[in-house]
């Protein structure tokens, strides 16, 4: 049931085709957090809670340093995310799946907060 509304609450953003500009792990894998371009600010999706995080995307992708790309470099962009509720251990949980070609990401957490935040605000990659 929650599933539900966090993935209505995603799909009223309307992130299709949105440039994904940050994905950071944190506290040991505890929180992984994802920024994308909107409009007019940064739309910042935090899960929090990770007991699974994946990522996969092609060889090819990863020979060049991707910290030396500027904002339109980038080559991620948002295509799908989809928000299910699961248990595990009898404890109810979310497993979200972003697919960002060629990037995807899969993930287990205990709860996702969804907050618009300023263009610049909390951002390590270049401006053009």
């Amino acid at each position: 049931m929650k599933a539900k509304q966090i993935q209505r609450d995603i799909e009223e953003i309307h992130y299709w085709d949105a440039r994904l500009i940050q994905m950071d792990c944190c506290f040991f894998g505890d929180e992984v957090a994802i920024v994308f371009e909107d409009t007019d600010d940064n739309i910042k999706i935090l899960f929090t809670g990770c007991s699974a995080f994946s990522f996969k995307t092609h060889v090819n992708d990863r020979l060049e340093p991707l910290k030396e790309l500027v904002k339109s470099q980038i080559p991620y962009f948002i295509q799908d995310i989809k928000i299910e509720d699961i248990q595990v251990e009898d404890k109810s949980l979310l497993k979200c799946q972003i697919q960002m070609p060629p990037l995807d990401v899969e993930l287990v957490c205990t709860n996702i907060l969804i907050e618009r935040i300023s263009t610049g605000e909390a951002l390590d990659v270049p401006i053009d």
